[in-house]
C-alpha cells in the first residue's frame, strides 16, 4: 500500500511540475523575450508577434495607391534576447532579416535575404525620436542605384506605420514611395513560424 501511495504521489508531483512548465509558455512567450540586461536590445519589442500589413505606393506626383492584398510578418527574439528575426510573407514574395545590436556603435546591425530574387544586404538601424530608422544603401539588394531609408514609427502596442523612402546614388532628396500600416494579428498557439 505505502508503495502504491508513493507512486501515486510521486507521478501527481510530475503531472504538476509538467503543468507548471507548460502553463508557463504562453504564446506571448514563444516569440522570446528582449534581454532586459541594456533598454537598447527590447528597442524591437515592438515588433514580437504576428502582423497584418497594407501597403499603398505613392507615386512620383504624390498620388496614392492601395496595393490589393496584405502580407504577413513575424518577428520573434532569438534564445540570446539580444537578436531578433522577422519573416515578411506576401503573394508571391518572402524575405527574412535578422537583426542585433552592436553595443560599440550604438546601432542595430542587420542582415536581409531573399533567396528567391537573390537579393541579400547589410544595413543598419537606429532609435531616433520614438522611431526606428532605416538606411539601406543600394537599396535592398545592395547594387541598385538607389538608396532606402524606411521610418517605423506612430508605434503602439497593436499598430505602427513604416514610411518607405527612395534616393538616388548621390543625393541628398528622399521621396517617399511607399507606406505601409501594420495591424497586430493573435500570437500563434504553437509560436513563432517563418
Amino acid at each position: 500500500m505505502t508503495s502504491l501511495l508513493s507512486r501515486l504521489i510521486r507521478a501527481f508531483s510530475l503531472t504538476l511540475i509538467a503543468w507548471s512548465t507548460w502553463a508557463q509558455d504562453t504564446p506571448e512567450d514563444l516569440y522570446g523575450r528582449p534581454d532586459l540586461s541594456r533598454p537598447e536590445y527590447g528597442q524591437f519589442d515592438f515588433l514580437r508577434g504576428e502582423w497584418l500589413s497594407s501597403i499603398t505606393i505613392i507615386d512620383a506626383n504624390g498620388t496614392r495607391k492601395p496595393l490589393e492584398g496584405t502580407s504577413d510578418i513575424t518577428a520573434f527574439y532569438l534564445a540570446d534576447g539580444r537578436t531578433i528575426q522577422t519573416c515578411f510573407r506576401a503573394a508571391g514574395f518572402y524575405s527574412t532579416d535578422v537583426r542585433a545590436y552592436d553595443e560599440t556603435k550604438g546601432v542595430w546591425r542587420a542582415h536581409f535575404l531573399n533567396a528567391t530574387a537573390q537579393r541579400w544586404s547589410g544595413f543598419e538601424v537606429q532609435y531616433i525620436d520614438s522611431a526606428m530608422h532605416t538606411i539601406v544603401l543600394g537599396g535592398f539588394s545592395g547594387t541598385e542605384d538607389f538608396d532606402v531609408k524606411t521610418v517605423q514609427h506612430n508605434i503602439t502596442q497593436d499598430s505602427f506605420q513604416t514610411d518607405v523612402f527612395r534616393r538616388v546614388k548621390g543625393s541628398n532628396d528622399w521621396v517617399q514611395t511607399y507606406e505601409m500600416n501594420y495591424k497586430r494579428k493573435l500570437y500563434k498557439a504553437s509560436g513563432p513560424r517563418c
